[in-house]
């Protein structure tokens, strides 16, 4: 199965992937949401797009791609993981770019939105508390796993990682460095 592809050989499919993803980081980091009125034009202009440049074929590799980049954000938006707008615009990303351009960028722009949670984490730590609770921990753990283990119960916190801008990160990532994107180091 040949995954190879060339974002250079697709220009309008890379520009309407890269405006598509542009604006909606912007919108997504300022506003914390991707609106639809983003999102439903881009997936509408990429099946045109593919149907155009491949005909009926384009628009089976356009659909693939849409199932390929929306299926694991619509168990994630299920699971309360991510917004119904990251799953629009991850779908409307395969709609453009086909089936193995938006599997690469969909690995891509997970890493990506990985490396940002990790991030955003680390600056939200109060350092001092954690400090404190795994000292007590630490103290604790002589009397017993269970007993220790009750100082390190999770404060709830609602964070989410902007997604539109790990998307837009993540597609920059496969046009810039094509030789180093998520399925490259498999091929």
């Amino acid at each position: 199965m040949d995954t190879t592809y060339d974002l250079t050989l697709m220009p309008a499919a890379a520009a309407l992937a890269v405006a598509c993803t542009m604006t909606a980081a912007v919108l997504d980091h300022r506003h914390g949401h991707i609106p639809n009125a983003v999102t439903y034009p881009c997936l509408l202009t990429g099946f045109m797009l593919a149907a155009v440049s491949g005909g009926l074929a384009g628009i089976g590799l356009a659909f693939a791609g849409l199932l390929a980049s929306g299926l694991i954000f619509i168990i994630a938006f299920a699971a309360g993981s991510c917004g119904g707008g990251d799953v629009k615009l991850m779908a409307a990303l395969g709609a453009i770019l086909g089936l193995w351009p938006a599997i690469d960028v969909t690995l891509a722009s997970l890493m990506v939105g990985g490396v940002i949670a990790v991030f955003s984490m680390a600056r939200r730590v109060q350092w001092s508390v954690l400090a404190r609770t795994v000292g007590l921990f630490a103290l604790l753990l002589p009397a017993g796993f269970r007993d220790a283990a009750s100082v390190l119960k999770p404060r709830e916190t609602h964070h989410t990682v902007r997604f539109g801008v790990a998307a837009a990160l993540g597609l920059l990532w496969c046009l810039f460095m094509p030789d180093f994107t998520p399925l490259s180091l498999v091929r």
